[in-house]
C-alpha cells in the first residue's frame, strides 16, 4: 500500500542500521585485538559478548519491531555495560599498579561514549534520555576524568588531552543541544502530522471517512504491479436507490455511514475499504485465498443484511468476488469483480458472487 515513511517506521530503521552496524564493529574489534602481540584480557572478553549481543538485539528487532524501544533501551544498556567495563578496569589497573599508565593501557574507545550518547538522544524519550546522558557520562567518563586529573605528568600527554576534551568539553557540549535537538524533533513531528492530516483529507471519502476511489486504485496498481497475492471485493445496496427517492438524501447518507462503519469493523487490518461512487464500495484484500474470500464476503453479507437503521428499511448487498490473475491489471481485474457482482445482483441479490 504506497504510503509515506512514517517516523516510526524510520526510527525502526534506524534502530537496525545501529544495531548491525555495531555488531559488526565489534566483531572486526575482536579480530584486531586478536591480531595484536599483546593481548589485554578485557580486549579479547567485551567486544565478541558486544558483538553477540547487538546480533542478538537485531534479530529481536526484526522479528518483533513493535519492541522497538525495549530493544534500543537494551542496546543502550549493554553499551554502558561495554564502555564502563574498560574505564573502571584499566583505571584500577593503573592507579594500583605503579608501572602502567593509564593513557597506554586505556582501549580507543573514547569516540564511542560520544556515539552512546548520540543513540540515547535519538532513541529514548527525553524523560530519560538526560538523565541517562549524566549516567553514562558518570560511570565512563568519571573514572577517566578522575585519575587524568591526579596525575598530572598523564593528563597534559598528548593523549591525556584527548580523553580531557572528548569527555569534557564534548560532553557538555551535546548537553547543550539536546533541548535544540528535542525543539527540531517537535518542529518535525508537527509538520509529519500536518501532512497526514493533508493526506487524509486528499485520500478520504469525507461522508463515510473510509479510502476513496483514486486512493483504491493506487493501492490496487501498487499491489498488482509488485506482482503481490491480492483479492478483489466489490459491492453495491440492493435497494439504496428507493431508500433516497423515498426518504431523503439524510437517510440515504445515514445507510451509507453505518454500511461504511460496517465494513471497517470487519475488514482486515491490511486491507483497503474505499467508496467507490455513490452505494458502492471496494474493499482491496492484500494476501486472502479464494476459500478466505468467500469467508469473509459471506460474513460481510450478512453482517450488512443484520443492520438495523431507524426510519430505514432492511439494507441488502450484492458482492462481488475475484482474485488477481499473474497478467491481471487494475482494468482487467474491475472488470471481473464487477460481472462477478452483477451476477450477484441477477441471482436476487444479498449474496456474494464470483
Amino acid at each position: 500500500m504506497p504510503s509515506t515513511l512514517s517516523r516510526e517506521h524510520f526510527i525502526r530503521r534506524a534502530g537496525l542500521v545501529t544495531l548491525a552496524l555495531t555488531s559488526f564493529n565489534a566483531g572486526a574489534t575482536t579480530l584486531v585485538n586478536w591480531l595484536r602481540p599483546i593481548k589485554a584480557p578485557m580486549d579479547l572478553v567485551v567486544p565478541p559478548l558486544v558483538s553477540l549481543a547487538f546480533a542478538g538485539l537485531f534479530v529481536a528487532l526484526k522479528r518483533r519491531p513493535q519492541h522497538l524501544a525495549t530493544t534500543m533501551r537494551l542496546a543502550v544498556l549493554v553499551s554502558l555495560l561495554a564502555l564502563a567495563a574498560p574505564a573502571w578496569f584499566y583505571t584500577w589497573q593503573a592507579a594500583t599498579h605503579p608501572g602502567l599508565r593509564l593513557i597506554e593501557t586505556y582501549p580507543p574507545v573514547s569516540a564511542l561514549l560520544l556515539a552512546l550518547l548520540a543513540t540515547t538522544v535519538i532513541f529514548l524519550p527525553p524523560r530519560q534520555a538526560i538523565p541517562t546522558l549524566v549516567l553514562c557520562w558518570l560511570l565512563v567518563a568519571g573514572p577517566v576524568l578522575g585519575y587524568l586529573f591526579t596525575h598530572p605528568q598523564e593528563l597534559h600527554s598528548a593523549r591525556g588531552a584527548d580523553l580531557v576534551m572528548t569527555y569534557g568539553p564534548c560532553f557538555v557540549m551535546i548537553m547543550v543541544l539536546l533541548p535544540v535537538h528535542r525543539g527540531l524533533a517537535g518542529r518535525i513531528r508537527h509538520l509529519v502530522d500536518e501532512r497526514t492530516r493533508m493526506e487524509a483529507m486528499v485520500n478520504r471519502d469525507a461522508l463515510t471517512q473510509l479510502y476513496n476511489r483514486r486512493f483504491c486504485e493506487l493501492v490496487l496498481q501498487d499491489l498488482l504491479a509488485r506482482h503481490a497475492p491480492v483479492a478483489l471485493l466489490m459491492f453495491d445496496l440492493d435497494n439504496f436507490k428507493t431508500i433516497n427517492d423515498s426518504l431523503g438524501h439524510a437517510a440515504g447518507d445515514a445507510v451509507l455511514q453505518a454500511v461504511a462503519d460496517c465494513c471497517q469493523a470487519r475488514a482486515p487490518r491490511d486491507a483497503c475499504a474505499a467508496r467507490w461512487g455513490g452505494d458502492e464500495f471496494v474493499i482491496v484484500l492484500p494476501s486472502m485465498d479464494s476459500a478466505a474470500l468467500q469467508d469473509f464476503a459471506d460474513q460481510l453479507c450478512a453482517a450488512l443484511a443484520a443492520l438495523t437503521l431507524e426510519t430505514t428499511p432492511r439494507v441488502t448487498a450484492s458482492l462481488g468476488m475475484a482474485l488477481a490473475a499473474e497478467h491481471d491489471t487494475p482494468a482487467t481485474l474491475m472488470q471481473r469483480v464487477d460481472q462477478a457482482q452483477y451476477r450477484a445482483k441477477h441471482q436476487g441479490g444479498n449474496r456474494a458472487a464470483w
